[in-house]
């Protein structure tokens, strides 16, 4: 839970990257969730979650709440989310994650997240063990593209790409993972 409300935190550094990431994340669990309400209604297999529909209306009430922000949030921003809005984000996936019982599909649903984390963490350990080189220009590393000359709406607009593509891989794997196990009759 902590690193995921952090990841998010770190994500949260250009206008509308961590909200319309948070978007993507948030409605791969809407669909997970759904799901598993439905596949729970007929014969209970390897997701029993007794409470499914429920998880996913929260998940669809952030994705509502994301969206609302994101109208004032996109380039150039309005407001601002700050650290109490990033930390929620990252605390709401990680605790959806855990009670739909899907916390091993969390580093791929929230791969920007996990990405930019990564990023962070290489910066510092390359910085200290080269004593002062740098890894990236700047990190997380949607700054490191900022300083390559990228516009701010092009590395958010790529960077949704990225969390729509790793969440469709999410959600392939998912299904994967349902089918191979009504196959072996769990």
């Amino acid at each position: 839970i902590i690193g995921s409300s952090n990841a998010v935190n770190l994500t949260d550094g250009l206008d509308g990257l961590a909200a319309g990431s948070g978007i993507f994340s948030f409605a791969a669990y809407v669909l997970i969730g759904f799901w598993i309400f439905r596949q729970n209604q007929t014969r209970p297999l390897l997701y029993d979650v007794p409470h499914a529909l429920d998880l996913a209306v929260v998940a669809v009430a952030m994705v509502g709440a994301l969206a609302g922000f994101l109208w004032f949030n996109a380039a150039p921003a309005e407001i601002f989310m700050g650290d109490t809005g990033s930390l929620a984000i990252g605390t709401g996936l990680a605790v959806l994650a855990l009670l739909l019982n899907t916390h091993l599909l969390l580093p791929i649903i929230g791969g920007v997240y996990v990405a930019e984390t990564l990023s962070v963490m290489l910066q510092v350990g390359y910085f200290k063990a080269t004593k002062g080189k740098r890894l990236f220009r700047m990190a997380p590393f949607h700054h490191h593209f900022e300083l390559k000359g990228w516009a701010e709406t092009k590395v958010i607009i790529r960077f949704w790409l990225i969390a729509g593509g790793l969440t469709a891989v999410a959600l392939g794997l998912f299904y994967a993972d349902w089918v191979g196990a009504v196959e072996i009759g769990q």
